[in-house]
């Protein structure tokens, strides 16, 4: 800043000058910039969206597996005679953390389906209920359940 003295007062007065090294803004750069801001905000905005959605379509199906992996244990436990072995489908609704699950249970004790005698195939389809269609797709478990007889295991 440089002072000056008028020349009726002679009171000092400021007088802003500009060296060639003191550049501003002008107002198209800064509108410019905030376009740019505005854009760079609305992308992160949908990237959250995405987000959100995915999340909570992983915690849905991993929440359907929790469930097939419980609807398993519960068959394993049970004999291998029991009715529950040998009802060959089965559809319930379960609710879980306020979400429903549609869990369809086959059991296939014939050879035309891959069972026998001595085993049965299990297989467990849970399917998440959501608005979510990422997450709408089923969650299957299959497992073989065996006789508990003894006898000879030689090849025949």
């Amino acid at each position: 800043m440089n002072f000056q003295h008028t020349e009726k007062t002679g009171a000092p007065r400021s007088i802003m000058t500009r060296t060639d090294n003191e550049h501003g803004f002008t107002l198209l750069e800064t509108s410019i910039a905030l376009v740019v801001m505005m854009i760079v905000t609305l992308a992160t905005g949908s990237l959250f969206v995405y987000a959100i959605n995915y999340n909570s379509g992983s915690g849905d199906r991993s929440a359907a597996l929790a469930i097939a992996q419980k609807q398993l244990e519960r068959l394993r436990k049970s004999s291998f005679s029991d009715a529950t072995l040998t009802t060959p489908s089965t559809t319930e609704t379960v609710i879980n953390a306020g979400r429903s699950y549609t869990v369809v249970t086959t059991i296939c004790s014939t050879p035309d389906c891959g069972g026998s005698a001595t085993l049965k195939l299990l297989t467990i389809q849970v399917t998440p209920q959501s608005a979510n269609q990422w997450a709408n797709s089923p969650v299957i478990v299959v497992s073989q359940r065996a006789t508990p007889l003894v006898g000879s295991y030689e090849a025949k």
